[in-house]
C-alpha cells in the first residue's frame, strides 16, 4: 500500500448517481456479489469484547457506507467499513462505555455517533448515518425547490403582476436566448429589460404561492441568480408574514451580480409562520439589461432521495503479480468514470480501490483500462451497492542471456549468438530492438588495450562566456552588443567559411556530404542550398529551395532531404519539399497542418520529427505541439505534445527515441531535457542539462545528443555538452572556438554559421574530429547485425533473435555496444544487452604508435591535438589526426614495410620517419614538431 497518499484525497467521485465499488485487475474481470466482502472486515488490535454491525444510508436510500470507525480514547480502534456491505468489528475492554464515531467516506454525508455500555458479551450497534442537506451533494439526493421553472412556464400556484401595465414582465421560455447564467440548469425566470426595448420599462414581480411555515424554525429564502445591471435598475426581495397583504423588504440590490451567484436570505422572522409569501420585484429599469432566478426555495430546503442509482465499489489488481493498480480508470454507463487510488489508512483493503455513484441501474458494461494492460470488461447488474473487481492482464518480458560475447582473430567470418525474449505475463507483448551507440578499444601488442584517439570528455578548456545579457525579443533575436570570442578551444578545427553570413540555416548529412538548407544572412531569407564535401574541402550549390526559408525544419528521411514550414517574410508558412540528390530536384510534397519555425527536428523510423517552435509571423509565440511526417506515405501525424511550450530546442535521435532538451519560451530558457517514446507515445523527463539553452547548434554524434554555443544560462557562450541515453547523464566536451548562437550543425560534429548577437551573421564554420559516428536516426554499427527487430509473444511464448558479430573489421581490439529494447508492457523495461566482440591481430600484424607534440620557441612542448600523421608504403597509405593528448596508433601488417611515417600541422616544421615493424610488437614513433618562426 501506498502510505503517502491519504483517502482524503484519492477517495474522490462525486457523479449523480449509484456507486460502484470493485477491483481492477489486467484483462479478465471477475464479478463478486454485493454481499461478498472486498477484504475481510478489520477488527482492531486491541483485545477484548466485540462491537460490530452496519453502517448505512439513514436518509432513506438505505445502502450500506463505506466509512471510517473511531472510538474516542482508544485511538488503535480505529476501523473502516467493509465498503461493499458496510459491516464493522472493534474490540474493546469489556466494563466501559465508549463513544463511537462513524465518518463515511462518500461525500454529502454527516457524521454520526454512537454511545456503547460494553459488558462481557459482544454487541451489535447498527448506525443510520444521514446527508448533510445543507450540501445534498451525497449520491442519490438532490435538492426540492418551491420553482425551478424546468418547466418553461409560470410555476403552479406562483403569479406574476405587472404594476405599471406596460407589459414588460417576467417571462419563463428565454425567448432571447441569453442562456442560464445562474449556476442553475435547465429553464429559468428572466425580466429582460434589454429585450422589452426603450420606453416600456418593466415593472413587475414575480410572487411565490402561501406557504405553511408552521413547523420550521429557522427558514431561508435561497435562489440562484444573475443581475446583469447597466444603469439604475433595482431589484428587491420581499416578504409577506400575512399571505401578501403586507410586505417587507428583505433584501435590495442596486449594482452587478452577475451569477452563477447562490444567494440565502435567513427569515428568522418567518419562523412558525402559517401564511408566509416571497416576491421578486424589478423596477426603475428603462432599456437595461435582465435578472434571472431558477432554483428558488422559502423555509428549509428539503435534501430528498430522488435520484435512482447505486453505488460502484472494487478493487483493480495486476494478473500477473496480484499488486494493486492505483491510476486504473473504471467506466459505467451514465458517464461514470473514476480513478483507482491508494489506501495507506484501511490495511484491510488493498491498493487500486475505485467507488462512484451511478444513475443507471440494471445489466450495463463496466470496464477497467490502466496503461499497457488489456482493458478489462465485465457485465453487471447494477444495484444498491455492486461490487465489480478486475484483474487486468499485461505481458512481462524476460531477456536470455544477460549479454552477448565473442572472441575471433582478425579476418575471421563472423559470429552468431543467441537472444531470447520471453513472455512471461498474461497478455501478448510487442518488443523492438536495435543498436545503441558503439565504443572500440584497440589492441595492445601485449594482448591488452588502450583508448585510440578518444576525445576526452572532461571539463576541458574553461568555459567561455561572454557576459552580455540576452533575452528574446519581438523578433526572437537576443539583445546586446557584438562581443569578443573567446580563446579557441582545442581540438576544435576551422573548416571552410560558409560562402556567405548566414544564421538560422539547417545542416543535414547526405551520402557524406553536409547540406546547408535556407537560412537568412541576418536581413535577407535566402532559398540556397550549399554543399560541402569534407574530401574537398570546398562548399558548393545544390538546387535551391523552391521559396526562400529560414529556421525551417529539414532532416533526411529515406536517402531523401525533407525540408518543411519555416519563416518567410509572410510569416511562417506550410510548404515542404523533398529533395532527390540524384536529380538535384525539389517536388512538393504534403503540407505542414501546424506550421512553425525554430522547430527542434529530429529522424526515426522514417518520419522527419518538429518539436515546438514559433507560430507567429514575427514575435515568437511558442508551441509545444509535435508532428511527424512520413515520407513514404507523405502524411503527417499529430503526437503527444511536448511537455514544455519552447522554440530553438535541441533535438536528436537516442536508442529508438527523440530526445530533446532546452529551448526558449519567448521570455525564459530552460534546461529540461525529455525523451519520446514512439511505442508509448508519452514524453519522459530525462537528466537535466547542466544549462539552460536555446539557439544551440546540435546533432547526435558519436552516439550522443551533442550541444554546443547558443545562448546558455543569460549569455552567448562556446561551451559544448554531450547527453548519454544509456546512463542518463551529461559530460563536457571541448569548447567551440566562436560563440554562436542560432546556426546549423550535423554530425561530423560541424558547426556551420550562426551569429554573435541580434542578426549578426557570420560565415564562420568550424569542426569537432572525432565525432564523426553518424547515426541519422539510427544507429548501425558495421560489425553488429540481428535478424531480427520487431516481434510479437503471445503469453508464455518466446521467440530467439539471431545477434551476428562480424570480425571483418579493420583494426584488432576490443568493439562494444549493446542492444535497446522497448516493450509495450507496465514494468521496467529490460536493461540494455551489451554486445562484446573480441578482435585479436594475425600473427604477421604489428602495432604503430606514437605522440606529436610541439616545441615552442623556449624550448617548452605539448602535445598537438589534430595533428596529421600520413604512413606510406610501397603497398598502401594511411592518414591519421591526433588525439586531444597528441597520439596516434594503428596495427599494420609487416608484409607492408618499410613504413615512411610523416609528421606535420600548420605553423610547424614537419618532419619524417622510415620504420620497419614486427609481428605482434609495437614500434613507437614520436614528433616533436618545432614551431615556424624560432
Amino acid at each position: 500500500m501506498n502510505a503517502r497518499r491519504g483517502w482524503r484525497r484519492s477517495l474522490r467521485a462525486a457523479v449523480a448517481g449509484t456507486l460502484v465499488l470493485g477491483a481492477v485487475t489486467a484483462g479478465l474481470a471477475v464479478t463478486a456479489p454485493a454481499a461478498q466482502a472486498l477484504g475481510e472486515v478489520q477488527t482492531a488490535a486491541v483485545t477484548g469484547t466485540a462491537v460490530t454491525g452496519q453502517v448505512t444510508d439513514g436518509s432513506g436510500h438505505g445502502w450500506p457506507l463505506y466509512a471510517k470507525v473511531t472510538v474516542a480514547g482508544v485511538p488503535d480502534a480505529a476501523s473502516y467499513t467493509e465498503p461493499a456491505t458496510g459491516r464493522y468489528s472493534v474490540s474493546l475492554p469489556a466494563g466501559a462505555s465508549y463513544e463511537l464515531k462513524f465518518e463515511p467516506v462518500y461525500p454529502g454525508y454527516q457524521a454520526a455517533t454512537a454511545t456503547v455500555d460494553l459488558g462481557a458479551d459482544a454487541v451489535t450497534r447498527d448506525v443510520a448515518v444521514p446527508v448533510d442537506a445543507s450540501t445534498c451533494r451525497a449520491g442519490g439526493y438532490a435538492p426540492t425547490y418551491a420553482a425551478d421553472f424546468d418547466d418553461g412556464a409560470l410555476p403552479a400556484g406562483w403569479t406574476v403582476v405587472d404594476h405599471n401595465g406596460g407589459g414588460g414582465v417576467w417571462r419563463f421560455d428565454d425567448s432571447r436566448n441569453r442562456g442560464n447564467h445562474t449556476g442553475g440548469s435547465g429553464e429559468f425566470a428572466i425580466v429582460d429589460s434589454d429585450y422589452f426595448g426603450a420606453g416600456n420599462n418593466p415593472d413587475t414581480s414575480l410572487v411565490s404561492p402561501v406557504l405553511d411555515l408552521s413547523d420550521q424554525p429557522s427558514p431561508v429564502i435561497g435562489f440562484s441568480q444573475d443581475f446583469n445591471y447597466r444603469s439604475g435598475e433595482i431589484t428587491d426581495v420581499d416578504l409577506s408574514l400575512d399571505g401578501g397583504t403586507t410586505w417587507a423588504n428583505v433584501l435590495r440590490q442596486t449594482a452587478e451580480l452577475r451569477g452563477p451567484r447562490a444567494t440565502a436570505i435567513p427569515v428568522p422572522q418567518a419562523a412558525g409562520q402559517p401564511d408566509v409569501r416571497v416576491r421578486f420585484h424589478y423596477y426603475n429599469a428603462n432599456f437595461d439589461q435582465w435578472w434571472q432566478l431558477d432554483n428558488v426555495y422559502l423555509g428549509e430546503r428539503p435534501c430528498d432521495p430522488k435520484i435512482p442509482g447505486a453505488y460502484l465499489v472494487g478493487e483493480v489488481t495486476d494478473a500477473n503479480t496480484g499488486a494493486g493498480l492505483t491510476g486504473a480508470t473504471v467506466t459505467a454507463a451514465a458517464g461514470v468514470s473514476v480513478k483507482t487510488a491508494a489506501t495507506p489508512d484501511d490495511p484491510a483493503l488493498g491498493d487500486g480501490f475505485y467507488w462512484a455513484f451511478t444513475t443507471s441501474t440494471g445489466p450495463q458494461d463496466l470496464t477497467a483500462a490502466a496503461a499497457d494492460y488489456s482493458t478489462g470488461t465485465s457485465r453487471v447488474d447494477v444495484s444498491g451497492v455492486t461490487r465489480t473487481d478486475f484483474r487486468l492482464t499485461a505481458g512481462r518480458l524476460a531477456v536470455t542471456p544477460g549479454a552477448v560475447e565473442s572472441t575471433m582473430r582478425l579476418g575471421e567470418q563472423t559470429a552468431t549468438r543467441p537472444l531470447t525474449f520471453t513472455n512471461t505475463g498474461s497478455a501478448p507483448a510487442r518488443v523492438r530492438l536495435g543498436e545503441n551507440r558503439g565504443d572500440f578499444v584497440m589492441q595492445r601488442a601485449d594482448g591488452e588495450t588502450r583508448s585510440l584517439q578518444q576525445i576526452a570528455s572532461g571539463e576541458g578548456a574553461p568555459l567561455q562566456r561572454l557576459d552580455v545579457p540576452v533575452s528574446m525579443d519581438a523578433a526572437g533575436e537576443p539583445d546586446g552588443t557584438d562581443p569578443a570570442e573567446g580563446p579557441a578551444a582545442a581540438p576544435w578545427t576551422a573548416v571552410a567559411n560558409f560562402p556567405q553570413n548566414i544564421m538560422d540555416n539547417r545542416v543535414v548529412r547526405l551520402d557524406g556530404r553536409l547540406y546547408s538548407v535556407g537560412g537568412t544572412n541576418g536581413g535577407v531569407m535566402t532559398p540556397k542550398v550549399r554543399v560541402y564535401d569534407p574530401a574537398t574541402l570546398a562548399w558548393t550549390e545544390a538546387a535551391p529551395l523552391p521559396a526562400a526559408r529560414s529556421s525551417l525544419t529539414a532532416g533526411v528521411v529515406g536517402g531523401r532531404i525533407v525540408a518543411t514550414s519555416g519563416w518567410t517574410t509572410a510569416g511562417v508558412q506550410p510548404g515542404t519539399w523533398v529533395y532527390e540528390p540524384l536529380t538535384d530536384t525539389w517536388t512538393a510534397a504534403a503540407d505542414n497542418p501546424l506550421p512553425r519555425a525554430a522547430t527542434g527536428q529530429a529522424v526515426l523510423d522514417g518520419r522527419l520529427y518538429a518539436v515546438g517552435g514559433c507560430t507567429s509571423p514575427s514575435a515568437c509565440t511558442t508551441s509545444a505541439a509535435v508532428l511527424a511526417y512520413d515520407a513514404a506515405a507523405d502524411t503527417w501525424q499529430r503526437l503527444a505534445d511536448y511537455p514544455l511550450a519552447v522554440a530553438y530546442a535541441s533535438c536528436g535521435t537516442l536508442d529508438g527515441q527523440v530526445v530533446c532538451t532546452g529551448g526558449n519560451d519567448g521570455t525564459a530558457a530552460t534546461n529540461r531535457t525529455y525523451a519520446y517514446d514512439p511505442d508509448t507515445g508519452t514524453w519522459t523527463r530525462l537528466a537535466d542539462a547542466p544549462r539552460s539553452t536555446w539557439g544551440s547548434a546540435y546533432a547526435v554524434a558519436n552516439g550522443a545528443l551533442t550541444v554546443v554555443s547558443g545562448v546558455q544560462d543569460g549569455a552567448l557562450s562556446n561551451a559544448a555538452y554531450a547527453y548519454d541515453r544509456a546512463t542518463n547523464s551529461w559530460g563536457s566536451l571541448p569548447n567551440a572556438n566562436a560563440p554562436r548562437y542560432r546556426g546549423g550543425a550535423v554530425c561530423g560534429f560541424y558547426k556551420i554559421g550562426g551569429a554573435t548577437s541580434g542578426v549578426n551573421a557570420t560565415t564562420t564554420s568550424e569542426a569537432l574530429p572525432g565525432f564523426d559516428q553518424c547515426d541519422d536516426g539510427t544507429a548501425d554499427r558495421p560489425w553488429l547485425s540481428v535478424d531480427r527487430t520487431d516481434l510479437t509473444l503471445a503469453p508464455g511464448e518466446s521467440a530467439t533473435v539471431q545477434v551476428t558479430m562480424d570480425a571483418r573489421v579493420d583494426q584488432p581490439g576490443t568493439y562494444t555496444s549493446s542492444l535497446w529494447v522497448h516493450e509495450n508492457t507496465p514494468y521496467a523495461a529490460p536493461p540494455a544487452v551489451p554486445v562484446t566482440m573480441t578482435v585479436t591481430p594475425p600473427p604477421s600484424w604489428g602495432k604503430l604508435l606514437g605522440v606529436v607534440r610541439g616545441v615552442a620557441c623556449n624550448g617548452t612542448s605539448g602535445a598537438l591535438a589534430g595533428a596529421t600523421v600520413v604512413v606510406e608504403s610501397s603497398k598502401a597509405g594511411w592518414t591519421f589526426t591526433t588525439g586531444a593528448d597528441g597520439s596516434y596508433a594503428y596495427w599494420i601488417d609487416r608484409g607492408a614495410n618499410p613504413l615512411n611515417v610523416y609528421g606535420s600541422k600548420d605553423g610547424y616544421r614537419p618532419q619524417s620517419r622510415t620504420v620497419t615493424i614486427s609481428g605482434l610488437q609495437t614500434t613507437t614513433v614520436d614528433f616533436d614538431l618545432a614551431r615556424f618562426g624560432c
